[in-house]
């Protein structure tokens, strides 16, 4: 007797779970092998729909049970032709390519003609069902009924989606899992930073396109991409950028504990592990000074300009409103140890605190009284 192949199809899982469907397809695949002299070696299924051209990547089992029929050049036997496909490129791309496949039902002298016109009829039929399905299901919402998941209860829609994501966890866990070599040979390259910084995403990513690793979604590696997928692995590789809002907050976590200190003594603070570039941290020491300055109603007066010494400013004008009767010295000693604790500046900063909050005399007012008056002409 001559090897074969079997090959088991059903579309939904109810079907895969009664077992009536791959019961009686086994059976006259076996009354089909006894008539023809045919042993069945090895035995695959699938519970997949019979729809699409993408079949072999759906049905792991078609595909498994294709490759070993080439192997052992033998053929692969269905009960019906609809249990292979039910697509008309799929079953024509299958004889295009030689590949030796029977139809129990239709025998084994079967030529390509007749197997055209029946996956041409599998095809028409699929769609027939379609319709047929989409329109009873319309007749049942139009007259009030529920289906589908619309049936179950909220606790049994909640378990089947914890039961979905658990499973995408898991497939994502696993397609991560097969490229963890390629994954930390990437992000173990040297760099070209002179301050020793780790790569960044983005140059691993562009060691692994010029290595031509294919990534699993997509056609090349971006940065986001890989990151995503150390996380899952859990690499905990240091980011080569900080995003916004976690710079923001730790200049500003630094500059309430050394308001003095400049754009790079703030990088020296952040460190290598997370690094921030120079003129990045001077523009968010800038907008950090400015909104300080903005509530400073001394600031607002005089109009100090915005650069590393305006919050030493600020403190000292504060100091002085609560002591006025205090000297340079005096401030000094009050303000603690720091930059800019130069007497004579401290002298400017006081004396234009005094200016700045003496209030107008009445020649004062009366000379604005008359420029406005002579405006108004």
């Amino acid at each position: 007797m001559k090897d074969a192949i079997g090959y088991l199809r059903v579309s939904t899982r109810e079907q895969g779970r009664s077992g009536l469907g791959l019961a009686a397809q086994r059976r006259d695949i076996e009354a089909f092998g006894a008539r023809e002299g045919f042993a069945v070696k090895d035995w695959y299924q699938d519970i997949q729909t019979g729809a699409g051209k993408d079949a072999l990547l759906l049905r792991p089992g078609l595909a498994t049970a294709l490759k070993e029929a080439r192997v052992a050049r033998c053929p692969l036997v269905v009960s019906r032709l609809d249990r292979l496909s039910r697509n008309v490129h799929f079953i024509s791309g299958l004889m295009e390519h030689k590949v030796h496949f029977i139809v129990a039902a239709l025998g084994r002298d079967c030529d390509n003609f007749t197997l055209h016109i029946y996956a041409s009829l599998a095809e028409q039929e699929r769609k027939m069902i379609s319709e047929r399905i989409k329109a009873a299901m319309a007749m049942m919402k139009s007259r009030g009924k529920k289906i589908g998941l619309a049936r179950r209860s909220k606790a049994w829609c909640r378990k089947l989606s914890a039961l979905g994501i658990a499973a995408n966890k898991r497939a994502t866990i696993e397609r991560a899992e097969a490229y963890r070599s390629h994954i930390e040979w990437a992000l173990r390259q040297p760099t070209t930073y002179k301050s020793g910084r780790p790569i960044s995403f983005c140059r691993a990513a562009k060691q692994l396109n010029d290595r031509n690793v294919e990534p699993p979604i997509g056609v090349r590696w971006n940065g986001k991409q890989l990151s995503r997928m150390a996380m899952h692995l859990g690499l905990h590789h240091p980011r080569g950028f900080l995003k916004n809002e976690i710079a923001v907050a730790r200049v500003r976590a630094i500059l309430r504990n050394h308001p003095d200190f400049m754009a790079r003594q703030v990088i020296a603070s952040i460190g290598t592990e997370c690094p921030l570039g120079f003129r990045r941290a001077w523009i968010l020491l800038r907008a950090c000074r400015s909104t300080a300055a903005k509530r400073s109603s001394a600031q607002r007066k005089i109009g100090w300009r915005i650069d590393s010494r305006t919050p030493t400013r600020i403190r000292i004008c504060n100091i002085w409103k609560r002591h006025p009767e205090f000297t340079a010295l005096q401030v000094i000693e009050k303000l603690g140890a720091g930059q800019f604790r130069n007497v004579r500046w401290v002298q400017q900063v006081l004396k234009e605190c005094r200016r700045g909050s003496a209030k107008p005399s009445q020649q004062t007012y009366r000379r604005r009284y008359l420029h406005y008056a002579a405006l108004r002409k």
